[in-house]
C-alpha cells in the first residue's frame, strides 16, 4: 500500500489494514511467541520459493528497531510509508486500473508490463 489517507485511524492505517497486518504477522510467527525471529523470518521467506541468507535477514530485522513483534512492525511500517519516494493510494489505484478489465487484470499483458518497466525480477 502507498501513503495511506486515514490520518485520522492509529497509526495512520485504516482498521482493514492494522487487521490485515495482524493476519501476516500472525503467518510470519510460525513459532507463535509473538515475536518473528530469524527462524521464523527465514520460514516466511522459504514458503513463498524466497532463499534468504543470514545476512539479508540480519538486515530485515534490524530495520524494525528492537524486537519485531506486532506494535514494532506496524510501527516500521508507518515510518517508511510516511517518507518521501512513495506513492500515494489514488496513484497506485490509478496505476492498476491501467490494466483493469472489467474488474480484472490480465495476467499476461500485466507480466509484460512488469518485466519491461518494472524492477527486474525472477518468477
Amino acid at each position: 500500500m502507498g501513503k495511506g489517507q486515514n490520518e485520522g485511524e492509529p497509526q495512520g492505517f485504516s482498521p482493514e489494514q492494522l487487521e490485515m497486518y495482524k493476519e501476516c504477522f500472525k503467518l510470519m510467527d510460525i513459532n507463535k511467541d509473538g515475536t518473528i525471529d530469524k527462524n521464523d523470518l527465514r520460514g516466511a521467506f522459504d514458503n513463498v520459493g524466497v532463499l534468504m541468507t543470514e545476512s539479508e535477514l540480519d538486515d530485515l530485522l534490524g530495520e524494525i528497531g528492537g524486537a519485531c513483534n506486532y506494535d514494532n512492525m506496524v510501527k516500521m511500517f508507518q515510518e517508511r510509508l510516511a517518507g518521501e519516494g512513495n506513492d500515494s493510494d489514488d496513484l497506485i489505484i490509478q496505476a492498476f486500473s491501467c490494466y483493469d478489465i472489467e474488474g480484472k487484470i490480465d495476467v499476461k499483458m500485466f507480466q509484460y508490463a512488469l518485466g519491461k518497466w518494472g524492477d527486474k525480477m525472477t518468477k
